[in-house]
């Protein structure tokens, strides 16, 4: 990648991710639509979605994408969720694809630059509930703090962080989760979480280009999503990301292969390095 398609900061993952999104729409059988992506990601993230680096995430991206829209929808429906909180909200547009109903409240929230973006593309577009977006640092525990605060306390609310948490420090988690845990209507948390092969991977292929951005890959517990109990949140569907695509038929060739022919010690590994997860609140929380 040369210098003109460096990664500018954080944001520009969401860029990759929307092209993503948009290829997988333009299947002849997706597991998904997303009519916006394409538009969203533009000619930049044409150009940053190129290579080696683009077959190594895609897959994992079409299948998180998958599956937090089975959890949102199933959430909306069989829990009584009146409201989304969704932080990094990046460049998603559930809001506006899936099947919600009018009276759902969902509240996008992540830094300025990117959601002034989202908001130009898609002006002439009408989510289907109600949305509202708030623009500030998450990292930024005032801010984040004032955000929830003005969350309505009778509404159920799942929160949404979707390719946001490993990129925070382990102080950042650790407080943003006894956030939440301190609002009894922030009922399910959904997150994703990854193990340190990726992390390597994600080194090799373009880490210098990751710290100039300050992209780092920093939160790797090695306690998994179990690190959440502590902080109030209990783990209740914690799926990994490989078997995932396996699930979805999205698994690149080289995965299909390595799972093939892997012992069940080195299959549980690889299990390990990416997982979609979903947290309740604790009774004690």
């Amino acid at each position: 990648m040369d210098a003109e398609v460096s990664l500018r900061d954080v944001s520009d993952t969401a860029l990759v991710a929307a092209v993503v999104r948009a290829r997988e729409s333009a299947r002849r059988r997706p597991l998904f639509r997303d009519p916006y992506a394409e538009a969203l990601a533009g000619e930049r993230g044409k150009r940053l979605a190129t290579g080696m680096q683009l077959r190594i995430i895609s897959s994992g991206v079409i299948a998180r994408t998958a599956v937090y829209d089975e959890l949102i929808t199933r959430l909306v429906r069989d829990e009584g969720i009146g409201c989304v909180l969704n932080l990094g909200a990046g460049l998603d547009t559930r809001p506006y694809r899936l099947d919600l109903p009018p009276d759902l409240r969902w509240v996008e929230a992540d830094l300025p630059g990117i959601l002034d973006h989202k908001e130009r593309v898609l002006a002439g577009a009408r989510p289907r509930c109600a949305l509202t977006r708030t623009r500030l640092d998450l990292s930024d525990p005032i801010a984040r703090r004032k955000l929830l605060d003005e969350l309505e306390p009778d509404r159920p609310t799942l929160v949404v962080c979707e390719g946001l948490i490993a990129y925070l420090t382990e102080e950042d988690v650790t407080g943003l989760a006894r956030d939440l845990a301190e609002r009894p209507q922030l009922r399910w948390w959904a997150l994703d979480m990854i193990g340190p092969l990726f992390v390597q991977v994600a080194k090799k292929i373009a880490g210098r280009r990751m710290e100039r951005a300050d992209a780092t890959l920093r939160f790797v517990p090695a306690e998994g999503a179990e690190f959440f109990r502590p902080l109030g949140w209990e783990p209740c569907d914690v799926r990994s990301s490989w078997v995932e695509r396996r699930r979805l038929r999205r698994e690149p060739p080289l995965m299909r292969l390595i799972w093939t022919f892997s012992p069940p010690r080195t299959r549980e590994f690889f299990r390990q390095q990416g997982m979609f997860v979903l947290l309740r609140r604790g009774e004690e929380a």
